[in-house]
Formats: structure tokens, sequence, C-alpha cells
């Protein structure tokens, strides 16, 4: 599947109603021209939360920090349950970063800056195994997508707990997701509920209906 395809089939389904995604410019031609206007003569100002795209595959889930924990699991030595607690004691990384989507990634797109913990110090505890060559980030929504063991271990991919200096916000994945800087938007999983770490060559949702599996912008 090409692209374009791709492009052409996800906004298939947004207009069907099969994905969900918000924002006022859905039914305002006029705050889209404002929007790109901003992007355009401020490419890196911060974007507003209520302007973030949002997309999907149901409905939003509703997860309360007070009992929330990430399963870690799989291919690895030590499996474990890491608390949302545990994981705001880690050592944290801010960093300034553009999501966006691939379907429309010059509209589609949220410049935020993230907080949270480096992935690499997660799988450190867990330590996978010498041939495992895959993390999968499974979520509450039923969502997976994929990365390899490579991206999950660059110092800027995270497990985001704030964004803009905020908790996150329920739609946007709270209480943590996944930030993986330079790649389209489908690899940042939200509602992290297991990171299951694997040595055959496993794919997520959208890589499984043709979207690269390595997900480069640009």
């Amino acid at each position: 599947m090409s692209l374009t395809s791709r492009r052409n089939f996800l906004k298939l389904l947004l207009s069907s109603g099969a994905l969900a995604i918000s924002g006022s410019y859905v039914s305002s031609p006029q705050f889209k021209r404002v929007i790109h206007s901003i992007y355009s003569s401020q490419p890196n100002a911060l974007t507003p939360e209520a302007s973030w795209y949002r997309v999907q595959i149901g409905p939003t889930p509703h997860v309360a920090t007070s009992n929330y924990s990430i399963e870690v699991f799989g291919d690895v030595k030590n499996p474990f349950s890491l608390s949302y607690s545990e994981l705001l004691s880690m050592k944290s990384v801010t960093l300034k970063d553009t999501i966006q989507c691939v379907s429309d990634p010059n509209f589609l797109r949220a410049n935020v800056v993230w907080t949270g913990v480096p992935l690499k110090d997660v799988l450190a505890l867990a330590e996978p195994s010498n041939e495992a060559i895959k993390v999968m980030f499974m979520s509450h929504d039923g969502y997976m997508t994929d990365i390899p063991m490579w991206k999950a271990l660059e110092p800027d991919t995270l497990l985001a707990y704030m964004a803009d200096g905020n908790p996150l916000p329920a739609d946007h994945g709270s209480p943590v997701r996944a930030v993986v800087p330079r790649w389209w938007g489908y690899k940042y999983a939200k509602w992290i509920k297991r990171i299951w770490i694997v040595k055959e060559d496993y794919v997520g949702y959208w890589e499984s209906m043709g979207y690269p599996d390595i997900a480069r912008k640009g």
C-alpha cells in the first residue's frame, strides 16, 4: 500500500467515524487557515492543547493514576510491574517535539514539550535478552504498536506523563504515553498498559494494515 493510499485510507476511516479525531478545525475552515498561518509564522511555537489533533481506534479510556501500573514482560530476565508513582520517581527528561499524523502532517500536528522517563531506563530494569528485537506497546483501548529495540534504546524515546508542564490529558494518553521523536504519530501509543519485549517480528495495529514499521518522518 502506497503512502498516498494509506493517507486516503485513514481519511476514509475518519470521515466514516471508524476513528475519532478532535478539534474545531473539522467544521471550521477559518480555524484551519488560522492554524496554518500560525505554523507558517511561528513553526516552533507550542500548540495549545485545545488544538492538538487526536486519532484513536475507539473511545477514550479513563485510567486512574491511583492504581495504574505498566506491566513489562516478554523476552526478558526480570518481568515486573511499574506503578505510576514508581515511574515518577525515576530520572526524567523534558524535551520539545512535534507529533505529526501521517495522513496530513502539515496540519494534523502539534508542538509539545513532553516530560517522562527514557524507555531505555525501564528496559534496563527488565534486562531484555540478546535475541529481543522489538518493543510492543499495548494500550488500554486495545491499540498496539511496535518499535525496534534500537529505537527503544535511543535516549529521547520516552514514557511521557506530562505535556507542557501538566499531567497528560485523558484524551492524549493519561496516565502514560509513548513519545518517539522523528517518527510518525501512530508510534506514540497512548494509555500504555503493557510493554511486551519480543524476539519475533510482530507488528502493531496500523503496521499490519501496511503502514511503515520503520516510521521515520521525511
